[in-house]
Order: structure tokens, then C-alpha cells, then sequence
């Protein structure tokens, strides 16, 4: 029953990166592309939820050699194509698996990418899954997360009708619940939730967002 949601989930997400455009466009999320941009710090980063490619490429522009995990088949393929348009494919290692599957190593990464992607797991694989990738965090390692909150109006409606892909959320996080899950083992540098206007994909729509950036202690 697990592997089959696991590949009709696969399957929906092929539909979403099937198209040529960017599903979620190409810019990085700003508070991400700001910390790295400003980092001296450039080493191993894992992206987790690399979906077709935004900020795995954008990592790999800025110095990183990135590790790029998906549940769909065909965003990771989008993810080598644009790579080797770009000449990055030698700073680039991807990935098709789930991320609650994947191999994680330890102590390997100085920094973390993390967009949407624990809302999208069932919430009691939400805390397995954020001790996996804390453990394969370097000491001083940063890492980026952004979820949806219980505010966001696919919560509220209590349907799809927010926007196309509102089926994905698996959990929507309570305020300041990604924070008490961060400051188990992280120093907060960032922590905030606001509303958003999303126009990445579909018609303009509203999301009510959680994002944290923090460091390993």
C-alpha cells in the first residue's frame, strides 16, 4: 500500500515536470539565494525535493557540489538536460528516489536545501526524516526549509481549489512548529511565516508559508 501511494505520487509529479517550462520557474527562493550568495563557505549541499532543477543549478553556479534527490523520474531528467546546457553536470549528483529512502550519509553536507518538502511527507515521518538529514550534516552546517502552515488556504478550504498541485501537502505545519523541530539540534538564524503570492505555476494564488534558515550546532 506504501509503494503504491509512493508511485501514484511519483506518477502525478512526472505530470507536473513534463512540461518544458520550469515548473516552479528558475529563481531560487530570495532568503536561500541570499545566504549563499553572501556565504564564503562552499562545499558538499544536498537539495532535497530537487524537483526540475532551480536551486540544485543555482548551488552548483555558486561554487557547490550538489547532491539532487526527487520522487520523479522526469524532473530528474529535466535536471541532467539543463545541467548540461549549462555545463554543470561534473557539480551535479541526482538522485530518483523518495526522500524518506534515500541513503543518507553522515556529517557530509555544509548545506541543506529543503523547499517544500517536509509538508509533503505524512506527518509521522516528518521528525525520522529530520533526524536522517540533520545526521548527514557537517557540525556548523546550514540548512534551508520551507513549508506550508495551517494558515495556508488549501488547509482552509479543506480541498484542491487553492491551487493545482494542493493535493501534495501531506502535513501543514502549525505555527512555530518547524521551528520547535529546528531548535532540537539548530541554532535559528532565520525564522518567519507569511502570506505569499505564488505565480510559479497555474493562476496567481495565495500560500501561507513557514521558512527557517539555521545552522547545526
Amino acid at each position: 500500500m506504501i509503494e503504491q501511494r509512493k508511485n501514484n505520487q511519483s506518477a502525478r509529479f512526472d505530470l507536473v515536470y513534463s512540461k518544458p517550462e520550469m515548473a516552479f520557474g528558475s529563481e531560487p527562493e530570495p532568503e536561500l539565494a541570499k545566504y549563499i550568495e553572501s556565504s564564503v563557505v562552499k562545499g558538499e549541499a544536498l537539495d532535497l525535493g530537487c524537483g526540475d532543477g532551480r536551486h540544485a543549478l543555482f548551488l552548483a553556479r555558486n561554487g557547490y557540489n550538489v547532491t539532487g534527490v526527487d520522487i520523479s523520474q522526469v524532473a530528474i531528467k529535466k535536471v541532467e538536460c539543463l545541467a548540461q546546457s549549462e555545463k554543470l553536470n561534473s557539480f551535479l549528483k541526482l538522485h530518483h528516489s523518495d526522500v524518506r529512502d534515500f541513503d543518507y550519509p553522515l556529517e557530509e553536507y555544509d548545506f541543506v536545501a529543503a523547499v517544500t518538502l517536509f509538508d509533503h511527507v505524512p506527518q509521522k515521518d516528518v521528525i525520522p526524516l529530520f533526524e536522517k538529514v540533520a545526521g548527514s550534516m557537517k557540525k556548523d552546517g546550514v540548512i534551508f526549509i520551507k513549508v506550508h502552515t495551517v494558515k495556508d488556504p488549501g488547509k482552509l478550504n479543506g480541498s484542491d481549489k487553492a491551487s493545482e498541485l494542493s493535493w501534495a501537502i501531506q502535513h501543514y505545519f502549525k505555527s512555530a512548529e518547524l521551528r520547535a523541530l529546528l531548535e532540537k539540534k539548530f541554532k535559528i538564524l532565520k525564522y518567519s511565516e507569511y502570506d505569499e503570492l505564488d505565480r510559479s505555476h497555474g493562476k496567481p494564488h495565495f500560500h501561507n508559508f513557514a521558512i527557517a534558515l539555521a545552522q547545526k550546532a
